[in-house]
């Protein structure tokens, strides 16, 4: 029988590589996506490679929407064998600069309750000996400054796949989050597009490519006893130095490291 792998924002960047790498590995993908253009372009590319793909169009933080795939997905598959919940948006903003509560809480939406809500509608269709993958950041396990609601919501993630990930053992359902650092992706290059001055490097941010990164993900999705896979030097640099040194040491280094505000 057919595997089945569902991707939220499976259009672009790492959900592709990710859609790319499994196809490729036997799965039937199927992109969740709310732009249709970039669904549509995602199907194409993959089924030239032979990749049995669909696209799905939904926005994951539309109860009736995450619903109505989820239903599709269970009346034409019955199953899914891989879940990976990538969708995810950030735009550089102090707290401060927002013009609304509506604008503030729309990352969080997105990343965190999307991620949630689709957890919820899509892990009863789970089989067992299946997989989730949830796709936080870096940001999920520190504090950045113009990067409040986004690191919020990816520390929620980490902690959200820690808690689901203990209640599915029973059913022998492996949960997994990846908290990569900087890759080469259209949504870091909106990111550094919009960065305010204050936050702008004089040199250039260290990227790994999407497609290593997925390679490197899912190469580690095995087994229950792992959890949190670390991708970056960066990054695993950052878990070493949190694990190793007293808090207001590491305060203390990464104030010094990452930009703030200054007068």
């Amino acid at each position: 029988m057919t595997k089945v792998a569902l991707i939220t924002g499976g259009s672009s960047g790492l959900g592709f590589s990710f859609a790319r790498q499994l196809g490729n590995e036997g799965y039937h993908i199927i992109i969740v996506s709310r732009n249709k253009e970039r669904a549509d372009k995602a199907v194409d590319d993959l089924n030239k490679l032979e990749i049995t793909t669909q696209s799905m169009l939904c926005d994951i933080t539309i109860e009736d929407q995450v619903k109505a795939v989820a239903d599709r997905v269970k009346t034409e598959y019955g199953k899914i064998d891989f879940l990976i919940l990538n969708a995810g948006e950030v735009t550089p903003k102090l707290l401060c600069d927002y013009t609304s509560t509506t604008l503030l809480k729309k990352e969080i939406e997105i990343d965190l309750w999307g991620t949630v809500q689709c957890a919820y509608f899509f892990t009863p269709i789970l089989i067992e000996g299946s997989k989730i993958l949830m796709t936080s950041s870096g940001f999920g396990i520190m504090g950045a400054a113009g990067y409040s609601t986004y690191c919020a919501a990816k520390a929620g993630i980490v902690n959200f796949a820690e808690s689901l990930r203990r209640e599915l053992l029973y059913k022998k359902i492996a949960v997994y989050v990846t908290c990569p650092g900087d890759m080469d992706t259209p949504q870091l290059q909106y990111e550094i597009v919009n960065q305010p001055e204050w936050m702008k490097q004089n040199s250039p941010r260290k990227t790994m490519s999407v497609d290593m990164a997925a390679k490197k993900i899912l190469k580690k999705c095995q087994g229950y006893s792992r959890f949190l896979i670390l991708i970056g030097t960066d990054v695993k640099l950052l878990a070493i130095v949190t694990k190793i040194l007293p808090r207001r040491w590491r305060d203390k280094l990464i104030d010094n490291m990452l930009p703030r505000p200054k007068k």
